[in-house]
């Protein structure tokens, strides 16, 4: 099919306020068409930045992310509609068809599947720029590992309640071949080297206990938006190199100064990669914002949705798709979601009910 926006004419056209700028012109925009971002996450964080780099005109955006749409979402996460959450459709897919239709001149690649240890590489393989969308520090930490094992830029994000925090991330490391580059001097620290440990389990709020305000989501991602862009372009001495704290709630708007890169640090200078190696990965893992735990098995498997789906019609709603089984079990007793690699979202908020069920439904 002929593209009928490819030619340059329509690309000046669709960029042109952008264009416009004194830091772009249209030898930036091509560095911005050339360009390959991941984002990690379609919740909140992930739907508002990849939406304001695909207007941008980024070329190549790969979405990841293990979840399905539901109704509570609705609230923050920009790209999905009611369709989406009423078929409980996963949420790269649905972001991917939004994006596609703002803007059909550029690469838009869903990933459905859960962002861990053993396909991290292959997930993040090619591309030049890392963006969190994650709501959980696992993740996090592991595109941390990622960043600086392969001399990439990551720009962190978190948001809860009424505020939120974005950082740059330009790790001290060997960069040859990549497009984003940045002197020594210009490194930052990385995330180990701010937060050495993640905070125990049930000790910082989640949006389940505080909830989340849109409008800080939207600041969030602009924030992230904005340095991803300037990365692209390699307008690197015009990045905001601090913690930014961000509550558009109050009107507070902090910046905090980290410093240089940390000789003692376990990742950027030791170069230990806990979670990229697996040795910190955890196989049950309680959701944000609702009673739902998701449960991998331990080696990927390949399952037969059509087969489980006619075994679970007598025990529920059963819904089944290429991409997903869905069931609403009898008696109120929860949803299962089972995906074709064997991986299953529960829908109760304890861990061992949630293995449980999935031993009574699926199988071990």
């Amino acid at each position: 099919m002929v593209n009928l926006e490819s030619d340059s004419a329509a690309s000046i056209g669709r960029y042109h306020r952008q264009m416009l700028l004194p830091d772009f012109g249209p030898e930036r925009q091509e560095q911005l068409e050339d360009a390959t971002v991941l984002v990690v996450g379609c919740g909140a964080l992930g739907c508002g930045v990849a939406d304001l780099l695909a207007r941008a005109g980024v070329g190549t955006i790969r979405l990841v992310d293990r979840d399905i749409v539901e109704q509570t979402n609705l609230q923050r996460q920009v790209l999905y509609c009611q369709a989406d959450a009423d078929a409980s459709r996963p949420k790269a897919l649905a972001a991917a068809e939004r994006l596609r239709a703002v803007n059909p001149t550029i690469d838009i690649e869903p990933v459905i599947d859960d962002f861990r240890a053993s396909n991290a590489e292959d997930i993040a393989a090619g591309m030049s720029l890392l963006i969190d969308g994650l709501d959980n520090f696992d993740g996090r930490y592991l595109l941390n590992d990622l960043a600086v094992k392969y001399g990439l830029p990551y720009i962190y994000a978190g948001a809860v309640g009424t505020g939120g925090l974005v950082m740059p991330i330009l790790p001290r490391s060997i960069q040859q071949g990549r497009s984003i580059t940045w002197t020594s001097s210009q490194a930052t620290p990385c995330l180990r080297c701010i937060f050495p440990e993640p905070a125990p389990a049930g000790s910082t709020p989640t949006c389940d206990t505080s909830g989340v305000l849109g409008p800080t989501i939207a600041a969030v991602t602009a924030q992230q938006a904005a340095i991803a862009l300037s990365l692209l372009i390699g307008r690197i001495d015009g990045i905001d190199r601090s913690m930014h704290s961000i509550d558009p709630w109050t009107g507070e708007d902090r910046r905090m100064q980290t410093g240089t890169p940390h000789n003692r640090c376990t990742c950027c200078h030791d170069r230990v990669f806990e979670w990229l190696d697996g040795d910190r990965e955890r196989r049950t893992e309680t959701l944000c914002g609702r009673d739902t735990v998701q449960i991998l098995p331990g080696p990927p498997s390949c399952i037969d949705l059509e087969s489980m789906a006619t075994r679970l019609t007598e025990h529920g709603t059963v819904h089944c798709d290429e991409y997903a089984l869905r069931v609403d079990l009898n008696h109120d007793a929860g949803r299962i979601t089972v995906f074709p690699d064997g991986r299953a979202l529960i829908g109760v908020g304890d861990p061992i009910q949630a293995r449980t069920l999935y031993d009574r439904f699926i199988g071990s």
